[in-house]
């Protein structure tokens, strides 16, 4: 639910920003999640006793020293308005895959059984940009199984290959073949 409403606030925030000031504020919202998982940064955000006004001022002069435009002073005026500033992590998430759209540069997930170089990596990470048509950031996750695969959620590819699959197709093509 909290990434639908992300959605459409960086939805808004997009069409009155430009691009240079889209990373600017995709700087000050990382800052933001960042301090959001710190506790009691979280209390006082979420705190009913703490005014809204007083929270704007908290996280524009305390935590962003500030050092922001004024969109982004309205953005989170506005969030604290409608009692969202719990929505950091997601408003972050949000803008970082809308930058990487513009750009066309997406992070793809590769979820393998063992380790791999960097050579390797680089190598996967070519083909499929080229593959795609798109700029490609890979980055490996190991996990306790025999098989490979990546995703590109952004894109909403997703490529794999069992080992075990694999087994049991070639059985189930002996067997037929009989």
């Amino acid at each position: 639910m909290k990434d639908l409403i992300a959605k459409r606030y960086i939805k808004a925030l997009a069409k009155t920003a430009s691009d240079i000031e889209l990373k600017e504020i995709a700087e000050s919202l990382s800052k933001l999640a960042g301090a959001y998982k710190i506790t009691k940064f979280r209390e006082i955000v979420e705190s009913p006793y703490v005014e809204e006004k007083q929270k704007t001022e908290f996280i524009l002069g305390n935590i962003l020293d500030n050092n922001f435009n004024k969109k982004f002073a309205n953005f989170i005026k506005v969030l604290a308005e409608h009692k969202r500033l719990d929505l950091f992590e997601e408003l972050y998430n949000e803008l970082s895959s809308y930058l990487a759209t513009l750009n066309k540069e997406y992070i793809a997930q590769l979820i393998v059984g063992e380790s791999y170089n960097e050579d390797v990596l680089k190598e996967i990470e070519n083909k499929f940009s080229k593959k795609l048509g798109v700029n490609l950031l890979l980055k490996q996750q190991i996990v306790a199984n025999s098989g490979i695969k990546l995703i590109v959620e952004d894109l909403g590819v997703e490529v794999s290959f069992s080992q075990e699959k694999f087994v049991n197709d070639l059985k189930s093509h002996i067997l037929k073949a009989f």
